[in-house]
This record gives C-alpha cells, structure tokens and sequence, in this order.
C-alpha cells in the first residue's frame, strides 16, 4: 500500500486567558474549558476525515491546548489524558493521527503530591455534552490545581516539550520526537529536544517530523516529512511593515519553503497549520506537496475545515530519486 489519503484538519485552536487556571471555588466546572472546546472540534474533524476515508488525519501544531506560556503551563499538566484520548478517538474511526502535545513536567512546588490520575476528559468519549456537570475526575484536577498553585519561578521557566506524535488506526503510538528548533519566542517557555532524529514504519513508507533538520530525516530514508505548525500572519511584525511587500508575503513564504523542502529531500511534506480569523493573524494555507508534483492540494488561506489529498508515495518519490539524484549525492558526499 503506497496511496495514501491524507486529511489536513485546518482548525482553529483555542487558547485559555493568560494566568492559571480560573478556579471556581465551588468547583463546578471544568478547570481545563479551553482544552475540552478543541476536544470537542478535533473529534468533529476526525469522525470528518473517517467519513472521507482519509488514512490520517493532520492537525497543527497546539491544537489542543493553544499556546501555554505567561503562567498557563498548567494546561500542560494532564498532557498524557490527551494522548490516551487520541489513541481512544484513532482506534474508535480507524484512522491515524499526527499533531503536537505539549507536555509539562511537575511542579517542584507541588513536593510529593502527585497528578491526579483520573482523565479530565473520558466524559467526551462517552458521548457526554461539554459544559455538564464536574465529573469525579475534574474535580479531583481543580482541587489539585487550587491546593497547589504554580511558584513565580515556575511560571516565568517552565519546563515544557512540544512533542509531535504519530498515533496509528489501532491507537499505536508509532512515533514521536521534541521540538528542537525552537522559533524565538518560544524560547521564552519550552524546553528544546536533544534527542536523536528517527523515523518510524508505516504503510506508506517511513516518515519522520519536521521539528528538526530536514536532510537528517532524509538520511534516515523518510519517505513523507509531517509538519504540523502554528505560523500566524503577523510573525514578521514589526520589520516586514518597515518594507513594502505583497499582502500574502507571510503565505508565500510558508508554502515556498514547504515546496523546498519536499523537493531537497525528495520526500512527501504534509504542512498543517493553524486556520482561523484574520483579524486575529491566523493564515492557514495548510497543504502536500512532492517531488515532479508540487502542491497537489489544500488550503490557500486561512478557512477552518478539512481537505483529503490523496498522493501515491512510493511512484512519486522514487521517480523523484531518479529523476533529481540530491538524495543519493548527498549520500556520496557524506561518505567521501
């Protein structure tokens, strides 16, 4: 099997308020509102994706718990209840799944009082409506939060890892790595991976993640490169104000790199980046692109939704191989 569908889930992450977690104190409600918003939205876009008879489903980088620096590194906290919800959601439609999980580490302030072991989010996969009553297991999580707030120090250095993930159709964590190129900002709040590159077996061929060197992934025989991202409209701001440029500069950019990407490690790319409101920077243009094919499909701009690109990995890559060699020189090279 070498065709392979691949669903772009464009959606637009919700981000809780600056600060720790709103607590009520009659704990009511759900001390994670935000996460359980996007819960409720990736699983509309995998039961999507399943209904197109998409192989895998690709989602952006913080789609689940939206960016968790300035003291919200508490969202980060129940972070392996996100992954078992994935696994849960990929197994029950078939279908695999690739984004990002941000995982935190505990608190020293916190002592010996462990994280709650309940999931904070089971209720959804039982059909539950969002906004219900506090399950037993929420409750234990905002009497944790409330019992042990974050120190000053923890809230200005977290130590966190965005995480790409490979979860196969049967609920198989295939694969995942750290980001290791961190963009400026994030500097600030995660924490760089110093782990090896790898690749990881599928049905399509081996692939790997865009979170470190791309050539590296080739060297390891990658056929298709997942780049799940988080690139807002906005990210050149101030200095591209400063010159004049075209409307879509940021997008071009993107997509251009994208396509220089596919064709230097003569791989299948799968970009999926955050859609979302204008206004408010977000710019999708979510896509795949390959070798002697370009893009083949996607979005062009920042609509929230899902598209299935269907691209036959092994014909195009290794016509590819043949045709441009930049794989097989730079393995001469290396080995001169």
């Amino acid at each position: 099997m070498t065709k392979i569908r691949i669903a772009l889930a464009q959606t637009w992450p919700v981000s809780a308020d600056e600060g720790p977690a709103k607590l009520e104190k009659a704990h009511t409600t759900t001390p994670f509102p935000t996460i359980e918003q996007n819960l409720i939205d990736v699983e509309r876009r995998v039961k999507d994706a399943a209904a197109h008879k998409a192989d895998v489903v690709v989602f952006p980088e913080y789609f689940l718990q939206g960016i968790a620096n300035e003291g919200r590194q508490y969202l980060t906290f129940p972070s392996v209840h996100l992954t078992s919800f994935l696994q849960a959601l990929a197994k029950r439609h078939s279908i695999s799944i690739v984004g990002t999980i941000v995982h935190g580490t505990h608190p020293p302030s916190a002592g010996n009082a462990a994280f709650p072991t309940g999931s904070p989010f089971e209720h959804l996969l039982s059909g539950a409506k969002p906004g219900g009553k506090i399950t037993p297991a929420q409750l234990e999580w905002a009497k944790w939060l409330q019992q042990h707030p974050s120190s000053a120090e923890e809230n200005s250095e977290p130590v966190l890892h965005n995480t790409a993930f490979f979860i196969d159709e049967n609920g198989d964590l295939l694969g995942e790595y750290i980001k290791e190129n961190l963009w400026h900002p994030e500097r600030d709040y995660l924490t760089a991976g110093t782990g090896k590159p790898a690749v990881f077996q599928t049905k399509w061929g081996k692939a790997g993640f865009q979170i470190c060197p791309a050539q590296t992934l080739a060297d390891l025989g990658a056929d298709i490169i997942f780049h799940p991202t988080y690139w807002m409209a906005t990210d050149s701001e101030p200095h591209v104000s400063r010159h004049e440029h075209s409307s879509n500069y940021e997008t071009s950019v993107l997509s251009a790199l994208c396509f220089a990407r596919s064709f230097e490690t003569e791989t299948v790319w799968v970009m999926c980046n955050a859609g979302g409101a204008e206004y408010e920077g977000f710019m999708g243009g979510s896509a795949v692109w390959a070798p002697l094919r370009g893009r083949i499909g996607g979005f062009d701009s920042y609509q929230v939704g899902v598209s299935v690109v269907e691209v036959d990995v092994a014909s195009v890559v290794k016509d590819g191989r043949s045709l441009y060699k930049i794989r097989e020189d730079w393995a001469a090279k290396q080995a001169s």
